[in-house]
């Protein structure tokens, strides 16, 4: 008999948690079905992200670079900053496979994780077949959009602006009059930042508006796009179970 259970989601957020809020909301009113959020994790002790959890019955973990003592306050020493994310990333992992498999996350997704995983976390993870997605206010190389989930889902694929302040990069490039559009994606999670297979791709064309603005209108149609996505992921793992 097949497995229908709902697919067991871990969210991660480090901050306001509207996204999180908006798959709390999908859930709830039939946007994401055959999901169920099993747990949040923070990185930041003061994040907003916490309340909603509290708000909706949603267990949670603070688990902190510095608060549990893997990295020093006020490090310096690149070399020592680099082992410590490395000892936190392979906890953080063990501590989310210490589960039994039943009750492991099938997905994770990040909804506003400020905080880049190095493989001492994805590769155990990947290992144990856990999915891992993110969004990202950002193009990926549009000639690679038409491959096959199966062709793409590990590819190193260059997105138009990758890692932090993609909204303000693709502004200065309009302002330039070399692009006259962005966008927003949801990807799978690699080692290279932004750089994973895009599940979803929403195209925002820039109509002339300012920074503010034009940031406002992407963040608008971010809620959407993470539901949506999710959603499709769950469903290939609930189809996909043996």
């Amino acid at each position: 008999m097949a497995d229908t259970a709902p697919c067991r989601i871990l969210v991660m957020a480090s901050g306001f948690g509207s996204n999180f809020q908006a798959l709390i909301d999908g859930i709830a009113n039939g946007a994401l079905p055959r999901s169920k959020i099993i747990s949040l994790i923070t990185n930041r002790k003061s994040a907003h992200a916490t309340v909603r959890a509290d708000n909706a019955g949603i267990p949670w973990e603070y688990f902190n670079l510095i608060s549990n003592g893997f990295q020093q306050k006020g490090e310096k020493d690149e070399a020592a900053i680099l082992a410590a994310r490395a000892k936190y990333d392979a906890a953080l992992a063990d501590k989310i496979l210490a589960a039994p498999v039943g009750q492991r996350p099938e997905l994770i997704v990040l909804a506003g994780w400020m905080y880049v995983f190095s493989p001492a976390f994805l590769d155990p993870i990947d290992k144990a077949g856990i999915r891992i997605i993110n969004l990202h206010p950002a193009m990926p190389d549009c000639s690679l959009l038409g491959q096959k989930e199966t062709e793409k889902k590990r590819s190193n694929i260059t997105g138009e602006f990758d890692g932090a302040g993609a909204i303000e990069r693709a502004y200065a490039a309009f302002q330039a009059g070399t692009l006259k559009r962005t966008g927003i994606m949801a990807h799978y999670v690699i080692a290279e930042v932004d750089r994973g297979a895009p599940i979803i791709v929403q195209e925002i064309p820039w109509e002339g508006e300012d920074l503010e603005a034009l940031q406002a209108k992407i963040h608008g149609h971010e809620h959407a796009l993470i539901v949506n996505a999710t959603a499709k992921v769950a469903k290939e793992i609930v189809d996909g179970r043996s």
